[in-house]
């Protein structure tokens, strides 16, 4: 490391120049990557549940509506039969784009109960998009989702393209919204840690690099595999966490350094070369350490969790880089304007080894380790104890603020269209020999009749595969839900195939 400092220190010019191209780079092209991630990946390759969505979307393609709207009688209509309502709706859903739009099912087409709300104050439309896969869906709502509106009519948009597509512009508002929030608390933080301006604009700048490079590493991923929009959340609070943690690390120590010694430029190398061979080393280990645990995220078949490895490893390594390489070459250029621009009232750095607060906390701490670790570890124990009751379940309209359009459309489907907003398991009979119709009846009726579920119904036949929605109560991934799901693979047993999706 101390050889490393020396390098550069003599090309600490060239260094600098490199980060300054990197980083405009990283910033124009880096910050496109929200346009290339995926809102999905939860499934499991090769589980029994992908098999069966894989098996019914090759025999009967993409199933179920991707938009649901739901459109509100005005007040100055009769109701949901009015000719003037039903005329503007209609016209609307007739106008989008067809290239884009595989079927729209209507009340006034079908003339279903389910589509009309419980109190008759609205009515529900169901659209299926002409896309490959979810992500397409997604991308195909946000260009047509202003096309759904119609005027003097309100309406909710909602279903899961929706939802995708709220998801991906949630997370890119809230992470601009953090950084608004946390990057002048940070530098006040900051100030009145170091007492200098200049000091304290260095851990955000390797930040700032860290957080942007980050962002390049995961659109360049996005051309070898899937990526996940979460693998946005974990590279934020890495980089910037690791960013600061590790420049104020270098920053200090070269400070210290500093202040015990003269002020020409061979003490400058001198303090650099030490700062590299005490806090560098550190810096080193510690990065190595991080992305080599997180680097067990990669192995997960899962496309979310995959990603959030990739993502995390490449944002504990930049952040490692920047405090190696960029962060020695500016405290090599500034020397000892590192400690420009001082906050009046603040005493200068002092010297290594002179009996400071910290100091004589880290000796009291040292005189009864004992005590302290005991207590230390009760203290992290309480802390983690709600974990105990944790209960996991899958990503869903609730990740959403309470206000988002596509969660105010699930919520008035659930509270006004019961049938319509009931949860279910997908069950897939396939037998390549050939399918009876009576098999097929039978099995409804003994899926109808197991413990969780409150109906069966065949949505999809064909010679030898079918597809069966058996209905329960309470959320996908709840007690009932679960509790159908096995007794399902019970049943399946001996059958040709049986999947849940």
């Amino acid at each position: 490391m101390k050889r490393w400092a020396r390098s550069v220190v003599r090309w600490r010019w060239a260094v600098l120049a490199v980060a300054a191209l990197a980083m405009t780079a990283a910033g124009v092209w880096g910050t496109s990557v929200f346009s290339s991630l995926v809102d999905g990946g939860f499934s499991t390759p090769g589980s029994e549940s992908q098999r069966a969505a894989e098996l019914v979307e090759d025999e009967f393609g993409r199933q179920g509506a991707d938009i649901t709207v739901v459109y509100e009688v005005p007040p100055d209509a009769t109701g949901v039969d009015d000719p003037a309502f039903a005329q503007a709706v209609t016209d609307q859903l007739a106008a989008l784009p067809s290239d884009d739009i595989d079927q729209v099912v209507t009340y006034w087409e079908t003339g279903a109960p389910s589509l009309v709300a419980d109190d008759g104050s609205s009515t529900l439309v169901l659209l299926s998009l002409d896309a490959i896969d979810d992500d397409a869906a997604a991308e195909i709502y946000g260009e047509i989702r202003d096309d759904l509106l119609v005027d003097g009519v309100e309406a909710y948009r909602g279903g899961l393209a929706a939802v995708s597509y709220d998801i991906s512009v949630q997370v890119e508002a809230d992470l601009a919204r953090a950084e608004m929030f946390s990057l002048p608390l940070v530098l006040l933080l900051l100030v009145v840690v170091f007492g200098s301006l200049a000091a304290s604009s260095l851990p955000l700048a390797i930040g700032g690099l860290a957080i942007l490079g980050s962002f390049a590493s995961l659109q360049a991923l996005t051309y070898v595999t899937d990526v996940s929009i979460f693998a946005i959340n974990i590279v934020t609070i890495l980089v910037l966490g690791l960013a600061l943690d590790y420049s104020l690390l270098v920053v200090s120590r070269f400070r210290e350094e500093l202040s015990a010694r003269g002020g020409t430029r061979d003490v400058v190398t001198a303090a650099l070369v030490a700062t590299m061979g005490s806090a560098g080393r550190a810096v080193l280990v510690s990065g190595l350490t991080v992305a080599i645990s997180l680097s067990a995220l990669v192995f997960f078949p899962q496309t979310f969790l995959r990603s959030m490895g990739f993502g995390a490893v490449s944002a504990v390594v930049i952040a490692m880089l920047g405090a190696l390489t960029v962060l020695p070459a500016l405290l090599a250029a500034l020397g000892r304007k590192v400690n420009a621009l001082r906050v009046p009232g603040r005493r200068p750095e002092r010297p290594i080894g002179e009996d400071g607060r910290w100091a004589r906390f880290a000796r009291a701490i040292m005189r009864r380790p004992g005590i302290i670790a005991a207590g230390s570890v009760v203290l992290l124990l309480a802390l983690a104890a709600p974990v105990l009751r944790t209960e996991f379940g899958g990503v869903d309209v609730r990740v959403l603020p309470s206000d988002a359009g596509s969660r105010v459309a699930a919520e008035m489907v659930a509270d006004d269209y019961p049938g319509a907003a009931r949860e279910s398991v997908t069950v897939v009979v396939d037998d390549p020999s050939g399918l009876e119709p009576a098999t097929v009846s039978d099995l409804s009726v003994t899926l109808a009749s197991l413990e969780n579920a409150t109906g069966a119904e065949a949505v999809a036949v064909s010679d030898t595969t079918a597809v069966l929605e058996v209905t329960h109560d309470g959320a996908a991934t709840g007690e009932e839900a679960r509790g159908l799901v096995t007794d399902i693979r019970a049943l399946a047993d001996g059958e040709p195939v049986l999947s849940q999706a």
